[in-house]
């Protein structure tokens, strides 16, 4: 058999994927896991104080800035230069620990 022959039939041979950013994946999944059940937790007992004081009108718009701020900073902090030069795996794995940040920071100031 010819050597080339492979090539010609079902294109250039595939590499394995690699696993390198395997661990990293899962770092960052659970980070941003950890992140959102705060944040929902956080969300849920907020709006269940509010029910608790009186009318429930609709949410409060002054919970408006907060839910900006949550969402932009992780916005923010990907499209800076040196978070962009990052592989996925590790932009996931920072952007997960600026939010499991806020979430903490956000339900310790809660309570």
């Amino acid at each position: 058999m010819h050597p080339d022959t492979y090539a010609r039939l079902y294109g250039p041979a595939r590499a394995k994927p690699s696993r390198r950013g395997t661990g990293i994946a899962v770092v960052a999944a659970l980070l941003w896991t950890v992140a959102l059940l705060l944040l929902s937790g956080a969300g849920f007992l907020a709006l269940w104080a509010a029910a608790d004081t009186g009318s429930t009108d609709g949410i409060p718009l002054g919970w408006a800035p907060i839910g900006l701020a949550v969402v932009a900073v992780p916005v923010t902090l990907l499209r800076t230069p040196a978070v962009r030069r990052l592989s996925v795996p590790a932009r996931a794995l920072v952007t997960g620990l600026a939010m499991c940040a806020i979430a903490t920071v956000l339900v310790l100031w809660a309570a």
